[in-house]
């Protein structure tokens, strides 16, 4: 299974601010990584080892919890952050 993924350090963010987040697991074979906000796919790489998500000015829509999930054929793992 993939190990837990890691997001690219600790970010503040005002509004209007570029965002540029990127969130990375390792597992053989490669992952697919979704990043997700609530429910929704926000980017995803398929067989990759990192997702990126960039913002040309965030919003306060954009606040919330985000899940990046890292999966293959032998299992999965996430990371929960805001």
């Amino acid at each position: 299974a993939p190990r837990p993924p890691g997001v690219n350090g600790t970010l503040r963010v005002l509004a209007g601010d570029q965002v540029s987040l990127t969130c990375a697991a390792q597992s053989h074979p490669a992952p697919i990584l979704t990043l997700t906000r609530g429910r929704r796919p926000v980017a995803t790489a398929v067989y990759e080892a990192q997702v990126r998500l960039e913002l040309e000015a965030a919003a306060p829509e954009d606040a919330g919890e985000y899940l990046c999930r890292a999966e293959n054929q032998h299992g999965h793992s996430s990371l929960a952050f805001n």
